[in-house]
């Protein structure tokens, strides 16, 4: 069944809407920067998934689950058309949401992602972050020493405690852990099936220094998405509108 997701607003009723959809891990927090600089031109809808920042926790992350939950809240707000960009798993869903739903998606930006399958990214932080009971810490810092070992990377700490929030009896994970765990093995496949199609412009946003794309694939993803067009950012890595946010936003803009 469906959920409510939570969103993130950049307002601006007059203008068409922008509908964004955050990577695994991530929430729609992490997107309001742009956001930001884009109400200008669009009304902005940064999403939280199921089990990620404030929408609701769930025990499944199935593909149809997740665009129906994108269609919901389509229809809840009254959006008959929209422009739709998803990053990473964010990508994932938006894919396979303008393949089911072509009419509703005026156009798609799929950043820093193909359609095929993947390593199972993030088992290796995920487990960090089961070492560190819910409620049992006081601070950040004490949260930041536990991870250290395990994720040495000062960057990716950071990000992964984005979703650490304070609650009643100390500080907890705001995400489903569990449930976002044990489904990294369905999230790591392709949610494109050989018969999906979307023939509306594509644009693919790739990181210059990510591994998550290679060249092959971009050939083919235009068996789903015959006018894609590619733009690289060769200063970025995987998360492409953090690390080149003015290059990010000039392509993007240039393009919608």
């Amino acid at each position: 069944m469906p959920v409510k997701l939570h969103s993130l607003r950049f307002e601006n009723p007059a203008a068409p809407p922008l509908v964004i959809l955050h990577g695994l891990l991530g929430a729609s927090r992490n997107w309001s920067t742009i956001g930001k600089a884009l109400k200008d031109r669009f009304d902005v809808h940064a999403l939280d998934l199921r089990n990620h920042g404030s929408s609701p926790h769930t025990d499944t992350m199935r593909w149809s689950e997740l665009t129906g939950d994108l269609k919901r809240y389509l229809k809840d707000h009254d959006l008959k058309e929209i422009y739709l960009m998803g990053h990473s798993l964010g990508g994932k869903i938006a894919m396979k949401f303008a393949c089911e739903q072509p009419s509703i998606v005026k156009k798609l930006i799929i950043v820093d992602i193909a359609a095929k399958s993947y390593p199972p990214y993030h088992d290796k932080e995920f487990r960090a972050m089961k070492r560190i009971p819910s409620g049992a810490l006081e601070n950040r810092r004490e949260a930041e020493e536990l991870l250290k070992p395990m994720v040495p990377d000062w960057a990716m700490r950071q990000f992964l405690m984005t979703n650490l929030v304070s609650g009643e009896f100390g500080y907890k994970w705001q995400i489903n852990l569990e449930v976002l765990h044990a489904s990294l093995q369905g999230l790591r496949q392709n949610s494109l099936q050989d018969s999906d199609s979307y023939d509306g412009p594509v644009l693919l946003v790739v990181g210059g220094k990510s591994n998550f794309i290679v060249d092959s694939d971009v050939q083919d993803l235009r068996e789903w998405f015959p006018k894609l067009k590619a733009t690289t950012l060769p200063k970025a890595g995987h998360n492409v509108h953090v690390e080149d946010r003015k290059g990010f936003l000039k392509a993007i803009e240039g393009w919608l």
